[in-house]
C-alpha cells in the first residue's frame, strides 16, 4: 500500500512540473503555441511545441511569452513599424483575438449552413438547374451583416469585457471564424442535398 502511494506521489509530482514548466508563445494574431522555449535571442525565438516540433519564430509576430508562469511583453509601441496600438491596447486586443479562437463557436450559422446549403443541393440536382450554385457565397456574404456576440459563459476571465480594443478583437476573429465556416458548411450541405436528391429522384424514376 505504501509503494502505491509512492508512486502516486511521483507521478503527481511529475504532472506538476510539466505543467509548471508549459511555455507559452502568444502571437500578434491571437494565437497561441504550448511547449518549451529553448532559446531566445533579440530578434526571434526558438520553440518546440507539444509535438516535439521545434520552430524558428521572428519576435515581430509575437505580443508576449509565457515561462514560469510569468508573462515577458516583447510587442512594442512604435509607429514607425506599424504598431499603432499602444501595449495596453494591443494586449486587449490580442486577448480578445485568443478568446474568440478559444470560445467562439458558430453553432447557429453552421447549422443554418448545411440546412441552407442541403436546400439549394437537392433542387439543383432536381431542377436540373446551375442557378442554385450562388447560394454558399450568397449565403457567407449575408452572414457578415450581423455582429458577432461574446460568449461569456466559456470565458476564463471576463474582466475584459468593457474594454472597447478586447472587444474588437474578439470580433476580428469571430467574424473570420464565422466567415468560413458559413461557406464550408453550406457547400457541404450543397453537396449532401445534391447526393440525397440524387438518390431519391433516380430511385422514384425506375
Amino acid at each position: 500500500m505504501t509503494k502505491l502511494f509512492n508512486i502516486f506521489l511521483i507521478f503527481l509530482t511529475c504532472l506538476s512540473i510539466n505543467t509548471y514548466g508549459q511555455d507559452k508563445i502568444l502571437f500578434l494574431n491571437g494565437k497561441e503555441m504550448e511547449g518549451n522555449l529553448l532559446d531566445k535571442t533579440k530578434y526571434e525565438f526558438t520553440f518546440k511545441n507539444t509535438k516535439g516540433q521545434e520552430f524558428i519564430i521572428d519576435k515581430f509576430r509575437v505580443f508576449s511569452y509565457h515561462q514560469n508562469n510569468k508573462e515577458s511583453v516583447v510587442y512594442e509601441f512604435d509607429t514607425l513599424s506599424g504598431n499603432f496600438l499602444k501595449v495596453e491596447d494591443m494586449k486587449m486586443f490580442v486577448y480578445g483575438e485568443r478568446d474568440a479562437y478559444l470560445t467562439f463557436k458558430p453553432v447557429i450559422t453552421n447549422t443554418l449552413g448545411l440546412a441552407i446549403g442541403g436546400t439549394a443541393g437537392y433542387f439543383m440536382h432536381k431542377d436540373q438547374s446551375f442557378i442554385y450554385i450562388p447560394i454558399p457565397l450568397i449565403y457567407t456574404v449575408t452572414t457578415l451583416i450581423f455582429p458577432t456576440k461574446v460568449n461569456q459563459r466559456k470565458l476564463k476571465d471576463t474582466q475584459y469585457l468593457k474594454q472597447d480594443e478586447y472587444l474588437r478583437g474578439y470580433e476580428r476573429v469571430a467574424r473570420s471564424k464565422r466567415t468560413q465556416s458559413a461557406l464550408k458548411t453550406s457547400i457541404l450541405g450543397m453537396g449532401v442535398g445534391f447526393l440525397t436528391s440524387f438518390l431519391i429522384n433516380n430511385s422514384s424514376e425506375k
